[in-house]
């Protein structure tokens, strides 16, 4: 499945380096300390927990939209609202973010700018933020049309091709960021996912008549652009423990800082902490404060370039001379 994007997804025996590895031989490569394996042993617990139902145009909705002379934007199957939340709790609980709320007033926004969305058949590009360039056709309201403007100017997930995908699925392609139409590198659906300043969150999706799937992540509010933030630093893949699955070599890392202003770019170094070997991260990026209605006042995203990613082993990020720490990595499953 791939997904494009707008601007700001334990056996016994697994792969480790490409060789099978048994549960017996993982165990003596671990060496978890005992907060590490209580820390994995809960984000697993979790993870089992998440919904994995895959949704269609026939059971995405409780209320079909309508996109005729009266637009009505429908209403989702409550448990898929419930499943992307649950999904974006579980991946801020990752970076030790708290959880976010779930107002109905955010869904039904956001539920508003999906529906907009398909009725008008955005075209999977940046002008879908904020309905840039659109004409407000005569079906939509001025107040619906406002409230679209608005609601669209979170997280826009465009799944082309009358194609099924599950609530954390897209919530997971935005958190990874591989596709992301401003650039790559650009990691602004990660930082508004990860917010340490955002507190709420509104969920709407829908399928246009031309097949497409638009889905909305209602989550820029002045209220919490103002707030303290809950932590100063928030990485990807963040310290302690860090899933494998949410990482490959083209999927871009990054930094995030709440106050910190960084106007140079960094020159970063990944460490394998196993076997001792040191990598140098490619396409380092400052965007500054590119990032700022998500709370962030720097932003710095990387890839990983040659480091080798294998389960357990611990790896130690040093961004510069601003910030240092480590994670190990786990299965999810």
């Amino acid at each position: 499945m791939k997904i494009k994007q707008a601007f700001l997804t334990l056996t016994a025996s697994i792969l480790i380096a490409g060789v099978g590895v048994t549960s017996s031989q993982q165990v003596s490569a671990a060496k978890y300390s005992k907060s590490e394996s209580r820390s994995v042993k809960s984000f697993q617990k979790k993870y089992r927990a998440l919904n994995k139902k895959v949704y269609d145009q026939i059971n995405l909705y409780e209320t079909v939209p309508v996109f005729t002379e009266k637009f009505n934007p429908g209403t989702l199957e409550p448990d898929y609202i419930k499943t992307s939340m649950n999904y974006i709790n579980y991946y801020r609980s990752l970076v030790g973010l708290p959880s976010e709320d779930n107002p109905e007033k955010d869904n039904l926004d956001a539920q508003i700018g999906a529906g907009t969305l398909a009725a008008i058949k955005a075209a999977p590009d940046l002008n879908a933020h904020g309905l840039l360039n659109y004409k407000r056709p005569e079906m939509i309201s001025k107040t619906d049309w406002e409230t679209a403007e608005d609601a669209t100017l979170g997280n826009i997930n465009f799944l082309e091709g009358n194609s099924s995908a599950s609530a954390g699925e897209i919530v997971t392609d935005l958190l990874q960021d591989k596709n992301n139409l401003a650039g790559s590198g650009n990691t602004g659906h990660r930082a508004l996912l990860l917010s340490a300043r955002a507190t709420h969150m509104g969920i709407g999706a829908a399928y246009g008549e031309n097949g497409m799937l638009y889905s909305v992540e209602n989550g820029v509010f002045a209220d919490d652009i103002l707030r303290d933030p809950a932590k100063s630093v928030v990485t990807y893949p963040s310290k302690q423990v860090f899933p494998i699955e949410l990482l490959s070599n083209n999927t871009p890392w990054s930094a995030y800082f709440s106050s910190k202003e960084i106007k140079s770019t960094p020159t970063i170094y990944i460490k394998d902490l196993t076997t001792k070997k040191t990598y140098r991260a490619t396409r380092v990026k400052n965007f500054k404060n590119a990032h700022y209605s998500d709370g962030y006042r720097t932003a710095i995203s990387f890839y990983p370039g040659k480091t080798k990613l294998v389960n357990t082993h611990k790896y130690q990020v040093k961004i510069g001379s601003y910030y240092s720490y480590s994670f190990r990595l786990f299965r999810q499953k």
